[in-house]
């Protein structure tokens, strides 16, 4: 039996209207926007927990901006780690804002939270800072997105991130899996998901 030519109509139109009911277009992703990680111990004192967050950022590259003891603040400057475009050029650049302080049960607290800085090569004044975010899901999905291949900024940026964290938690007697983390997820498609 031949065919329409309508039939090829047809089908397409079935699959776009389908494509909103399967799950963010059939490609579904989740994006993570990271608020910061957390680790809590017992073993540890304030002054020595924030001894080690220091030698962690350091080892792993950062340069220190701000450090207070006192009051439990560690501040790293802007680490480049990515660069991607032409037209105009942006380079990534993470910097991770840090606080230690003893909690009302006793526990020293070390929390993390990541900051990205979008920052146009050709116009050092522009430039956004944002939480960083990245995707997770099935591989060949998340390779559809071009920021989390091997060499993409977010792929980039969450792998900074989770070594620095998982080098203090180390540190600190406990493990990256045990650490508190504060994450928002949405549904995304990877064919749609923001680069």
């Amino acid at each position: 039996m031949p065919l329409s030519t309508r039939t090829p109509v047809a089908v397409i139109v079935a699959i776009l209207i389908a494509a909103p009911n399967t799950g963010c277009g059939g490609l579904p992703v989740t994006r993570v926007t990271v608020q910061s990680f957390e680790a809590r111990s017992v073993r540890t004192d304030p002054g020595a927990a924030f001894n080690v967050v220091s030698a962690a950022l350091v080892e792993r590259g950062f340069d220190i901006k701000t450090a207070n003891r006192d009051a439990g603040l560690l501040t790293t400057e802007y680490q480049k780690f990515a660069s991607e475009g032409s037209n105009p050029p942006f380079d990534y650049l993470l910097q991770i804002r840090t606080t230690v302080n003893r909690g009302a049960d006793g526990r020293v607290a070390v929390k993390m939270t990541p900051v990205v800085r979008e920052q146009n090569r050709l116009n050092a004044a522009a430039f956004t800072e944002h939480e960083l975010s990245y995707y997770t899901g099935e591989p060949q999905r998340i390779r559809m997105i071009k920021s989390m291949r091997a060499d993409g900024w977010r792929s980039r940026g969450q792998t900074l991130f989770v070594n620095v964290a998982s080098d203090v938690a180390a540190k600190l007697g406990t493990t990256l899996e045990d650490l508190q983390k504060n994450l928002t997820e949405t549904s995304a498609s990877a064919l749609t998901a923001k680069e």
